[in-house]
């Protein structure tokens, strides 16, 4: 039987933590959402149960990811991580559902909440998102990617100006 590792490990994210001390992880996984009604069906109910279990799993590696990025980054090297034998790790974590508002470093490039929004409600699929959206994601996981190291990797970084992949295709 073939799966997705994502049965184990959605973030994929144990292996890494546990051999690298400088973690950059991106999630593109659809946001957690919140439902108004109660589905009645048995079998709406058992997807409602799967969806929150998985959605706990996958914060609590978040979390744990996190606090893990928040020490390590304190710290600010690799060596001295090592030599403290230390669960920290420098890096930075984004998602699709960042609010661009609560990254704000020097230069950052412009993106408007709502457009951002939008884009993170997008579900996933095989079929094509037509040109202009397939842009708009590509600068959002750029624009996510650029904000994130920059406001929250202590470790060193070459300073350059960020500039659009896809100019025709703001997120402003």
């Amino acid at each position: 039987m073939l799966t997705d590792g994502g049965v184990y490990d959605n973030h994929g994210l144990e292996p890494i933590v546990k051999r690298y001390y400088t973690i950059f992880a991106s999630d593109g996984g659809a946001p957690f959402g919140r439902l108004a009604g109660v589905q009645t069906d048995w079998i709406g109910q058992l997807r409602r149960v799967l969806d929150v279990t998985d959605n706990q799993v996958r914060a609590l590696r978040r979390r744990d990811l996190l606090a893990r990025l928040t020490a390590g980054n304190k710290v600010g090297s690799e060596a001295a991580l090592q030599a403290a034998k230390s669960e920290g790790r420098l890096g930075a974590y984004w998602g699709i559902d960042t609010d661009p508002g609560k990254l704000t470093p020097l230069g950052a490039l412009p993106c408007n909440q709502a457009v951002t929004h939008r884009l993170a409600q997008i579900a996933t699929r095989l079929s094509d998102l037509g040109e202009q959206t397939s842009k708009q994601l590509v600068n959002w996981g750029y624009a996510v990617c650029d904000r994130s190291i920059r406001a929250n990797y202590k470790g060193m970084l070459v300073n350059t100006e960020p500039v659009w992949p896809f100019k025709d295709a703001p997120l402003s």
